[in-house]
């Protein structure tokens, strides 16, 4: 369970600062509520962390995530479908499927 340490974790400025970064906006009251969540979050994590750093024998082995060749399969071409039976109920051009513009 998260400890209630004296020392505040993050600042009603920083929480401020964050919720006018992505345009939100709160009472007084769920500001504070916020905060408080915050900190103990905070709290939580630190504590994970002490543990984890505390004893590293407790860190248990995951290996390395270098692949072999020989644990690849090898590639091979398999039959698909016809590109005029996939656009055929979709608006296509030059055989792609035509998307919106997202990025301006």
């Amino acid at each position: 369970m998260a400890q209630n340490n004296t020392e505040q974790k993050i600042t009603r400025e920083q929480f401020l600062s964050l919720a006018r970064l992505a345009r939100l906006s709160f009472s007084e009251e769920e500001s504070e509520d916020f905060i408080r969540g915050f900190e103990e979050m905070i709290s939580f994590c630190d504590g994970i962390n002490s543990e984890i750093e505390g004893d590293a024998s407790t860190i248990r082995e995951v290996g390395s995530r270098e692949i072999a060749l020989d644990d690849l399969r090898e590639d091979s071409v398999c039959p698909s479908l016809p590109n005029e039976k996939i656009l055929s109920n979709v608006q296509g051009e030059h055989g792609y499927f035509s998307v919106k513009r997202v990025v301006k």
